[in-house]
């Protein structure tokens, strides 16, 4: 399976307390070197310098294709009412995720518009943490019997992080995971 990492996902993700557990949800990430350079806090310069040494994250290689589709992808967004303005390291992260074939790591909400309502990039997969920390589960590397024990991980989660997740979303993801818990 292979992952694109956007710079608040990393961000946040970084000062996670089970923040390795994703070295095992993923073949490889990828990163754009624009996300790098968005980057400043030293615990996610670290974490993030860390997966890159260990050869679990890599730069993704940008073309001049990949460069043809930001101005493409950037002036249909524009033309879209429905779809926030994004900036142009987000546009990047949706681009290397639809070409990759892979799950854009991601908590902003414009990405989840552009998914939404742009019709090329409809099939692209966007986690955020939540559903990050739900598929740690689906493939064995967070092990419960329960929902409290999957709330236990929401909750550290959102004490690292502070970013606390909505209530309906989580109720939705809960819904999952009981069907997955009784097979």
């Amino acid at each position: 399976m292979i992952g694109v990492i956007d710079a608040c996902f990393i961000i946040d993700w970084s000062r996670y307390r089970h923040r390795d557990l994703i070295k095992g949800l993923f073949d490889i990430l990828y990163i754009h070197e624009e996300i790098l350079a968005q980057l400043r806090s030293e615990i996610s310069i670290s974490f993030t310098s860390r997966l890159l040494a260990e050869g679990k994250l890599r730069l993704y290689p940008w073309t001049q294709s990949d460069e043809d589709e930001f101005l493409l992808l950037r002036s249909e967004i524009i033309a879209n009412p429905r779809i926030p303005s994004l900036e142009r390291p987000d546009l990047l992260c949706l681009i290397i995720a639809r070409r990759a074939n892979a799950i854009l790591l991601s908590e902003n909400i414009g990405i989840h518009r552009v998914i939404e309502f742009h019709p090329r990039y409809r099939n692209v997969k966007v986690w955020t943490a939540l559903e990050t920390l739900e598929h740690l589960v689906y493939r064995g590397l967070i092990t419960l019997s329960s929902e409290e024990e999957f709330m236990r991980f929401v909750r550290e989660y959102e004490q690292d992080t502070n970013h606390i997740f909505r209530k309906r979303r989580i109720e939705t993801c809960l819904k999952r995971l009981r069907t997955w818990l009784r097979r």
